[in-house]
């Protein structure tokens, strides 16, 4: 149900833009964005309920890559659905609603199983897992903008256009956005790998020490890229750059642990 909502959502945008080219200038937009945003929202808490369903097993929590990837989707469209009432993005609808409705269907093929037994689980661990995965949906959000903002940019320069990006936000909106979620990335992030030296037993162990020491190494670039930013005035094609290699450094260290482990070795 929630997919459904999400797959409406992104229909009737794309088939609205394609009715009336500049959708902001009309009449009917008021009432058509209402439409959007019910749709997204009641995706939204329909995602939420199936996420606890699939994440808050018998037995402990299932955070495998699957249940994860819709655990990402889910805070992703929330950010959004937030960050609308700051700054016009609600056209980025159109690419987190499908990335969504993926994220929601992928959980649901994979067996309910704990990966962490209850057995295991205290409360400042969960709080480190949760925002762990904070920090990996927002800077996920960084490295998509980065490159629709490469993309924008590189198509305004060579003067082309491409129907689809109209729909996207200004270019400096686009630039706005996406050093605002740097900067909550990073303070997410910072609080993960601060959780994770305060309450985990050992994150050098070898079980997890190439988690631990890309994680620190993403940090380090993304930190860098801020304050060559704030310092230098990067951007563009040079934040993109960065932030791309910051965020794979950051998938390398965990969700590319997760596919070897739970796909190719099927453990």
């Amino acid at each position: 149900m929630a997919a459904a909502s999400y797959l409406t959502g992104t229909a009737l945008q794309i088939r609205r833009y394609r009715q009336e080219p500049h959708p902001d200038e009309s009449g009917s937009d008021s009432a058509a964005r209402r439409g959007l945003f019910v749709l997204a929202i009641l995706g939204a808490v329909l995602h939420a309920l199936a996420n606890q369903q699939v994440i808050w097993v018998d037995g402990g929590l299932n955070l495998g890559l699957a249940s994860s990837a819709g655990l990402v989707s889910w805070i992703m469209l929330v950010f959004v659905l937030v960050a609308n009432l700051w700054v016009p993005v609600r056209n980025l609808l159109v690419l987190v609603l499908p990335l969504a409705a993926l994220g929601a269907l992928v959980a649901l093929t994979t067996p309910a199983v704990p990966v962490l037994p209850t057995a295991e689980l205290t409360d400042p661990l969960i709080w480190h897992i949760l925002i762990s995965i904070v920090a990996y949906s927002i800077l996920f959000m960084a490295a998509c903008q980065s490159v629709l903002l490469a993309v924008l940019e590189h198509r305004l320069k060579t003067r082309q256009t491409l129907r689809l990006l109209k729909l996207l936000p200004p270019l400096q909106t686009m630039e706005t956005l996406l050093f605002g979620l740097l900067w909550t990335g990073i303070t997410a992030l910072t609080l993960a790998i601060g959780t994770g030296f305060l309450f985990l037993d050992d994150l050098f162990e070898q079980r997890v020490v190439h988690h631990t020491v890309l994680s620190l190494a993403s940090w380090f670039l993304y930190a860098i890229l801020l304050a060559g930013h704030r310092l230098f005035g990067w951007r563009g094609t040079t934040a993109v750059r960065w932030t791309l290699i910051a965020f794979s450094l950051l998938v390398l260290g965990y969700f590319g642990s997760k596919f070897v482990i739970e796909v190719l070795l099927a453990r």
